[in-house]
């Protein structure tokens, strides 16, 4: 037998590298829904503004608090710079006239830069399908519709 030998008392003293099994994401209530959606900070452009109040209307029944609000002004920044970059790309074209001659559009990379950033934050607050599918929230809301059908079938 190689490696260490079995120590009895490790179990007890609960160390080691002890695998779990595998459980299937936990099922957790969604928070009450606060009454109102956060209005938007007033130093964000128009368009950055309506991104907000989409994206606030969305997480504010997963429990969006005060905490939350500066990542969700990353997000909205984030989002609305990939925005004008896509329209300022198609504006002037994907190949532009740089100092050496003809050269990849810089917004090209200020797009992909904004919109990962944009994506990372999505996917820590469920925004995403994938995320949604991780932290279990369609089967969540799938159980729900279930016990709302039910309920109306009784009646």
């Amino acid at each position: 037998m190689k490696g260490r030998p079995k120590d009895p008392t490790r179990t007890r003293r609960q160390t080691g590298n002890r695998r779990k099994p595998n459980e299937p994401p936990a099922m957790r209530a969604v928070p009450a829904i606060v009454d109102r959606v956060p209005p938007p900070p007033e130093d964000l452009a128009e368009e950055a503004q309506a991104i907000w109040r989409i994206l606030a209307a969305e997480l504010e029944p997963k429990g969006l608090g005060p905490g939350d609000y500066e990542a969700l002004r990353q997000m909205v920044t984030a989002a609305h710079r990939a925005r004008e970059a896509a329209r300022n790309i198609t504006k002037y074209g994907l190949i532009v006239e740089g100092q050496r001659g003809p050269m990849v559009n810089p917004l090209v990379k200020l797009e992909r830069d904004a919109t990962l950033t944009y994506l990372k934050l999505a996917e820590q607050y469920g925004l995403t399908l994938a995320s949604r599918l991780r932290l279990g929230m369609i089967q969540l809301q799938g159980s729900s519709l279930l016990s709302t059908l039910q309920s109306q079938l009784e009646e």
